[in-house]
């Protein structure tokens, strides 16, 4: 919406930078959307939006001062994963004053895989999106076990070997068929908190400030948000999922992530992208389980890895195909 841009614009430099970089976990460079989703976190916990304040910050001027390119940090390209960091750190470590240095270091490192990343992906058009924060907060998480002053918290997955799940919580007629008071709550709250997820936080109203955020920005953007949450909801309910993951958003926010990429951002804008995002939206969900299970023997979250992965492999189709090339 132009009224936003020219708010955007108006905005001192630093302070513009930085709230692009909080946008941009929704690819949405605009300093206004990312002031209601900071504000959003904030709603959600301070300590959740401290921590991606100092995470988007120290990213941000990390990039600076290692000189990278300036088109980029301005874009807030160089902001979001380490806004995703800082709340990720502290829902699944021992939050202790320790965790905010490690934090920090946990961002500088963000800014550094992500350079690494765009000059290996840059010749094959493919962006490296929040892999920088999976693949630093994966490190981050596995080294406390060595350290004596940090610790896991009891948010991070106990390393186990996968199992069956015994049954549904919910039966899937359950949901779809019977829209009793309960079951339309259900919808609402799973819908909702799908798109709070992504930032890691569990409340409604998170979720509803996310959404009217990235519309701020784009329309068929939040139109694509809405559809992945929905694709995240419907698809676990009917494989049989458990309906404690399904009503918390867990099996959302990755296809939240997934059908905004490649429905709206980077590819070309049209029915069939929607139709491939579609696609896309529902096999991040399959990809999804199956990290979760390959990821289960040495006790890690699957973060937004599945998104990654299954933007990459139609981001990297795209390009052989006559019909989904941009």
């Amino acid at each position: 919406m132009q009224w936003s841009m020219k708010i955007d614009m108006a905005l001192p430099k630093p302070i513009r930078v930085v709230l692009r970089g909080v946008g941009q976990v929704f690819f949405c460079g605009n300093a206004v959307t990312g002031l209601i989703f900071l504000i959003a976190l904030y709603i959600g916990g301070l300590t959740a939006g401290l921590a991606a304040t100092v995470g988007v910050v120290t990213s941000t001027v990390t990039a600076y001062l290692l000189g990278f390119s300036e088109d980029d940090i301005d874009a807030g390209l160089y902001g979001f994963n380490g806004t995703l960091v800082g709340p990720c750190l502290f829902l699944f470590l021992e939050n202790t004053p320790l965790l905010w240095v490690y934090v920090v270091l946990a961002s500088i490192l963000s800014s550094v895989v992500l350079a690494a990343l765009i000059r290996i992906l840059t010749p094959y058009k493919i962006p490296a999106s929040t892999s920088p924060f999976v693949l630093t907060c994966w490190m981050f998480m596995a080294a406390v076990y060595s350290f004596d002053s940090l610790s896991r918290g009891p948010v991070l997955p106990t390393p186990e070997i996968p199992a069956a799940i015994a049954s549904a919580d919910l039966p899937a007629g359950a949901w779809l068929s019977s829209m009793t008071d309960e079951t339309a709550e259900l919808w609402y709250v799973a819908l909702t908190k799908g798109v709070a997820e992504v930032m890691f936080a569990d409340n409604v109203l998170v979720g509803i400030l996310f959404l009217i955020g990235i519309a701020i920005t784009s329309w068929r953007g939040a139109f694509m948000a809405l559809c992945g949450t929905f694709v995240g909801v419907l698809i676990p309910i009917l494989l049989g999922a458990s309906q404690n993951l399904i009503e918390m958003g867990l099996y959302a926010f990755n296809p939240v992530l997934t059908m905004m990429a490649v429905g709206w951002v980077f590819l070309k804008p049209s029915t069939g992208t929607a139709i491939l995002a579609l696609i896309a939206g529902i096999l991040t969900v399959i990809c999804q389980a199956a990290l979760a299970n390959f990821l289960a023997p040495i006790g890690l979250p699957t973060l937004t890895f599945p998104f990654v992965l299954v933007m990459w492999m139609f981001l990297f189709a795209a390009s052989m195909s006559k019909h989904w090339s941009d």
